[in-house]
Parts: structure tokens; C-alpha cells; sequence
């Protein structure tokens, strides 16, 4: 219910407002009194309430004063002024304090009531503005960890900047990469071959460590990002005060590299390499570094130890693809794993499928080593979620049964059997994660159903993209977010036609449809009825 007080020296006026007002109706409490303005901070500071009604002049404190004091604590309760005294500077000074309405005595009952109506209405409008604009705020920082990683994987994306999902992220993280020049490093990380009790399959345990050591020496390199992690390669962005000469900015990202190449070498005795594309000047061109360490990347077996490689030491000879090029195939067959789309995760083993017997020669190696590839970067993001393959099934080995791969109807077959388990336990533990957010965007619709409500409204209020609102919501509710606005919007129809108050067009309008036709055509799709055979 709405908090209300009532201040006045006049008892009469106390108990009438008390007594005559149905403060019920309004869903009011009235929860105290008080007969002067010193009284009443009091009474408000206790009782933080919605609504005052209070008198002008009164002794001890009058009503201004004691207006200017709440006020000026930032108090934005709704004030109406009930006062004898029709003196317009009193007004006046009424308005500069934001009071909702001032009424002289005597007024009547009916007078009385249709203001605090008037007031109550704006009241419920404002706290149900600031309970959705706290829920929102709640679900921003809950996808605060997924939207920065989102931003910075992106950023190696061509035109990834041009969305308006990097504009609202980076306002919402409230990153500034103003004035700043960037380049991309990427580190490539192997077990050495002497350390023949370390099996293949036991990267994807170094990537973890990895990921870990990294982490904690960017909390000393605050111009050092992570943007993205694979099995064997992990991209950096690293930032650059702008000022800087061409030579100095690469004599500073070697530097740092370095000194991250140097702690996974003594710590996790890995062997390592790094890739370093061209200095950018605008966040728009990050992509096109990236793009330059990853051709460099592709070279590296053609430029023999050298472990640091840039555009000055590369070997520029146009080379055959690569099977790392295949990464754009296993990044989207591991999205659609990890958001739970079974008929997209087997489109998309056929792709790889399709894409892999492509490759000549094909051998056993070259299948068996992609399947290890994909395997190890399904674990870390698995890892990203907090997920252990055991947490799925105790008994899971994503690694059994590789050495029977020997062709690449094998490889197929294997990939099936083991991802599409995976993919069904994830789609079981994402209706659970996103019910919160799916809540929000069905009650958003059941206020706003009138209104545009595409889920690029949605999206910006949340800050996610739209297309991962339309997955989740599927996640969860099992529905496409679309059928349930029509159904929302039909069953609000169906209400209105109920009561016999409304033309058709009205109707048409008031559940957010601005054609009477297609209303009455997803009418009689939702019912099976034209709308003038329903009621």
C-alpha cells in the first residue's frame, strides 16, 4: 500500500481527513499525524512516506519550510497542500517545491478525493518505474561477465563496431578506449615433445591454468585484454596511448608479451609462440590486426624457431590452408552445443563434416587431431561456464574411443555421440540460469503488449543482443518469443470483446495492432474464429 501522513494544527481537519476519505479505495494507509511541520519531519523521517498532505501555517514549523527541508534531503514524495490561506506567493513557492496540488479550504470531500486519485495513480506509476528500472539494473550487472566478454570477442569480428550492441556495451561497462592505439598479439602454446608422459588430450588442463595466469597478470596490465581462448591459441588486445611513434608502440607490445611468454614458459613449461599483427589507431580497426596475427599465425612452422613473429620477420610466401582455419566451423558448433539447439548442432557437424572431407590429402591423423581440436575448446567453454564434464555425466571421457576414428563417417558418428548428450544437459541447465530474464520479458510484455514490444526494445533495456534473447527465451519457455506476443496479445483481445464496450478497431488498436485485417487474420489463426463469431 501507499505510505500517506497528514499535517495540521486544525484536530478538525486531522480526523475528517482520516475519517471521510475512503483511503482504501486508493490503496492508502495513512500511517500518521501530525499538527505542526516540525512534527512532521519527524514523522517522515520514520516513516518515509508516498504521499503528505499538509497545511501551510501552522506553529512552530509551517508547511513551506518544512517543504524546503525534505527537499533538500532529496525526499520526492508526493505533497498535496490542503491551506485556509489563498495568498499566491504561498503558491508560488508551492510550485518551486514540486507539490503534486494545493487546494483551499474548505473543499469538499468529492474535491479531495479526486486529487489524492489523481496523485495516488502517479504514485503507482512511479513505483512501478523504479521497481522495473531496479530489476533492470539487477539484470544488466548479472550479464555485466557475459557482455564484456561478448564486447571483447567481437572486437575481432570485421564491422563488429558498425552494431549498436558495441556502442550500448561499451557505455554499460563504461570502458573508454579514447585516444588509444591497439594491437593484437595471439599465443600459441604446445606441451613440449620431451614431455612424453603429457598426453594431447591434457591441453585442455593448461588452457585452464592459462587462462588463470593471464587473468591475474592483467590485474597489473590494466591495458592488456582478453578477448578470446581456443586449445593452443589465446588473442590479446593490448592498448597503447595514442601518442605514441610507430616503433615505440611495437617496442611496448613486445615488451609486454614477453613478459607473459616468459611466466608460461617457467611456470607451466609450455613452448610458445606469438603472433603479433599491425598497430591500429581507431577500436574499429582491432579486427584487421587480428586478421594480420592470424595469417602471420598460419606461417609460423615457415620461419623456424623464431618465436616472436611480426609483419618485419614473416615470411609473406602465399601458403595452403590450414586446419586451424577451421576454428570458424568449431566456434559455431560449440555455440549452438552450449545454447542447447539440437537441430542446429547436427547441421553444424555436418558442415564440419562436409568441410574436413574437403581437405586433401585427408588423413587419420588429420581427423583424429581435429576431433582432439574441437573436444579441447568445447571443454573451455564449458570451463567459461562453470561446467565440468563430469558434472554432466560422471562416467563422460570425451576423449574414449578416438583411436577407432579411421575414416570420416567415423568422425561424424563420434561427434554425434558425444555432443548431442552435452547439448541436451545444457539446454536443461539454461531454462534454470535465464528464468530471471525470460520473467522480465514476459512481464514487459503483459504491460507494454499495446506497444512496440520487438525484442530490440527488450534488448536494449537489458543490454544483450537480440538474437540471444530469442534463443533463451525459446531455452526456457519452449516458445518463439513472436507466437507468445501474438498469444498475449490475443488472449487481451478476447477480454475486451468479452465486456461488449469496445468497437473492432478500437479493440484492434488497444492490443497494439494498427490493421484490422491482419488482427482478424491471427484472430482466427489463435481461435479459429473471425473475431465476429466470437462473442
Amino acid at each position: 500500500m501507499i505510505r500517506a501522513i497528514i499535517i495540521d494544527d486544525d484536530m478538525n481537519t486531522l480526523e475528517g481527513l482520516s475519517r471521510a476519505v475512503p483511503w482504501d479505495q486508493f490503496d492508502v494507509e495513512i500511517c500518521g499525524l501530525a499538527v505542526n511541520g516540525a512534527e512532521g519531519l519527524q514523522l517522515i523521517e520514520q516513516i518515509k512516506p508516498q504521499l503528505i498532505l499538509t497545511d501551510i501555517f501552522m506553529p512552530v514549523m509551517d508547511g513551506i519550510e518544512m517543504l524546503k527541508c525534505i527537499r533538500a534531503a532529496k525526499n520526492d514524495a508526493e505533497v498535496i497542500i490542503l491551506s485556509g490561506y489563498e495568498d499566491f506567493k504561498y503558491a508560488q513557492s508551492a510550485v518551486k517545491l514540486n507539490v503534486a496540488d494545493y487546494l483551499s479550504k474548505p473543499a469538499t470531500v468529492t474535491e479531495i478525493q479526486e486529487v489524492i486519485r489523481i496523485v495516488t495513480d502517479r504514485i503507482r506509476i512511479k513505483l512501478q518505474d523504479e521497481t522495473e528500472d531496479k530489476e533492470l539494473r539487477e539484470l544488466v550487472e548479472f550479464h555485466r561477465p557475459q557482455t564484456k566478454k561478448l564486447l571483447m570477442k567481437g572486437l575481432l569480428e570485421t564491422d563488429f563496431c558498425n552494431t549498436p550492441f558495441y556502442e550500448k556495451s561499451f557505455k554499460h561497462l563504461q570502458m573508454n578506449f579514447k585516444n588509444q592505439s591497439y594491437s593484437v598479439a595471439l599465443i600459441e602454446y604446445a606441451v613440449p615433445r620431451d614431455r612424453l608422459n603429457v598426453k594431447r588430450s591434457d591441453v585442455s588442463i593448461y588452457t585452464f591454468a592459462l587462462r588463470n595466469m593471464i587473468e591475474e597478470m592483467s590485474e597489473q596490465h590494466k591495458e592488456v585484454f582478453l578477448a578470446d581462448i581456443q586449445q593452443n591459441v589465446i588473442a590479446l588486445i593490448v592498448s597503447m596511448p595514442q601518442h605514441l611513434r610507430e616503433e615505440t608502440a611495437k617496442q611496448r607490445v613486445k615488451y609486454i608479451v614477453t613478459e607473459y611468454v616468459e611466466n608460461i614458459k617457467n611456470y607451466l613449461r609450455l613452448e610458445v609462440w606469438v603472433a603479433v599483427g599491425n598497430v591500429v589507431h581507431r577500436v574499429h580497426d582491432i579486427a584487421s590486426s587480428y586478421k594480420v596475427a592470424m595469417n602471420l599465425l598460419a606461417r609460423r612452422e615457415f620461419v623456424g624457431d623464431i618465436w616472436f613473429i611480426n609483419e618485419e620477420n614473416a615470411d609473406f610466401k602465399p601458403q595452403k590452408l590450414e586446419v586451424r582455419h577451421l576454428v570458424e566451423n568449431y566456434h559455431e558448433l560449440i555455440r549452438s552445443v552450449m545454447e542447447g539447439e539440437v537441430d542446429h548442432v547436427k547441421q553444424q557437424i555436418g558442415q564440419l563434416t562436409n568441410t574436413l572431407s574437403g581437405h586433401n590429402p585427408l588423413s587419420v591423423h588429420l581427423i583424429r587431431s581435429t576431433v582432439i581440436e574441437l573436444i579441447g575448446m568445447l571443454m573451455i567453454s564449458l570451463y567459461d561456464q562453470g561446467i565440468f564434464v563430469e558434472d554432466i555425466d560422471s562416467k563422460m571421457n570425451l576423449y574414449t574411443d578416438i583411436e577407432g576414428i579411421h575414416h570420416i563417417d567415423d568422425f561424424s558418428a563420434y561427434l554425434l555421440e558425444v555432443l548431442i548428450p552435452i547439448n541436451e544437459a545444457l539446454a536443461n541447465r539454461g531454462t534454470h540460469k535465464h528464468r530471471k530474464t525470460v520473467d522480465f520479458m514476459k512481464r514487459y510484455v503483459l504491460e507494454h503488449y499495446a506497444e512496440d514490444v520487438t525484442l530490440d526494445v527488450i534488448a536494449d533495456k537489458v543490454f544483450l543482443t537480440r538474437n540471444y534473447l530469442s534463443q533463451i527465451f525459446k531455452q526456457v519457455t519452449g516458445e518463439n518469443y513472436n507466437n507468445y506476443i501474438t498469444r498475449v496479445r490475443m488472449e487481451k483481445a478476447k477480454e475486451l470483446m468479452l465486456l461488449k464496450k469496445y468497437k473492432l478497431y478500437e479493440i484492434t488498436e488497444m492490443v497494439g495492432y494498427k490493421n484490422n485485417a491482419y488482427f482478424s487474420q491471427q484472430f482466427k489463426k489463435h481461435t479459429g474464429k473471425n473475431p465476429s463469431e466470437f462473442c
